[in-house]
């Protein structure tokens, strides 16, 4: 697995994540596909700062969250502590390797959304992430799965050579900066996968700054392989998209977005 080095260079970075990830669609797709439903237990892996596990909270769910960046966690922490007391009392967050380690059990609905896979270098590890989902799950639980759609070899946008502004990049409150810079570094068509050198520069307001550099392989999943994997695991796939407004999936979907059940 991918370390979670990047968001633990400094807080910038997960303040610089929340100015960058404000969209909302997403939360709103599953409040709809849960719509009805008792109070749920969630748990969702990869949760960040908590941009879907608040809202679900808010809304009465009790929600465990995992992610492996302390930084991250810090930040959903500082949010989280904002909230009334009843909703804090339904959240609960623990630091932990989602690939290595074993997830709690019992839970009503898991959430693999927001790219979430694209932290992940191979599909192994996507793989063992449904396989874990199966396990957390109560028989007739539901998984969520929410990725950018890449059919075929290797896009050539993953192929550019050189190094390129990327991730994250930004002005945080007290005017810190943080800026990046990725190279490609190597890529297999066939099997989608590329690996990536990736720079992180943070100038403080006192003017003094540091830089990280770290590498990430990433493999673009695709929708017949997130199919197979639900098949394999004991799912049924009750619903799926091609975007988060809920339309169709069609082979020219942007994204696939699967509702599946355990069975």
């Amino acid at each position: 697995m991918n370390n979670a080095f990047m968001y633990d260079v400094t807080p910038y970075v997960a303040e610089i994540y929340d100015q960058s990830e404000t969209y909302t669609d997403d939360v709103e797709l599953i409040q709809t596909l849960i719509q009805g439903s008792e109070r749920l237990h969630i748990l969702e892996p990869f949760c960040g700062t908590g941009r879907i596990l608040i809202p679900l909270a808010l809304a009465g769910h009790t929600i465990v969250g995992l992610d492996s960046a302390a930084g991250m966690l810090l930040r959903a922490r500082g949010k989280i502590q904002n909230l009334d007391t009843a909703t804090r009392s339904k959240i609960s967050l623990i630091q932990a390797n989602v690939v290595e380690q074993n997830w709690p059990p019992n839970f009503d609905l898991v959430i693999l959304g927001g790219n979430c896979f694209y932290e992940l270098s191979s599909p192994e590890e996507q793989e063992q992430c449904i396989m874990h989902a199966a396990s957390a799950l109560k028989p007739g639980g539901h998984l969520y799965v929410d990725n950018n759609h890449m059919e075929g070899e290797l896009d050539l946008a993953w192929q550019i050579p050189g190094i390129r502004a990327g991730f994250p990049t930004g002005i945080c409150a007290d005017g810190a900066s943080v800026e990046s810079w990725t190279e490609t570094i190597w890529f297999d068509v066939p099997n989608r996968l590329a690996k990536f050198r990736r720079l992180t520069k943070v100038t403080f307001p006192d003017g003094k700054t540091i830089e990280r550099e770290y590498f990430q392989q990433k493999h673009p999943v695709s929708a017949t392989e997130v199919q197979s994997w639900l098949e394999a695991h004991g799912f049924r796939i009750e619903k799926l998209y091609g975007d988060r407004k809920g339309s169709p999936y069609t082979a020219k979907s942007d994204r696939a977005i699967f509702w599946a059940k355990k069975v």
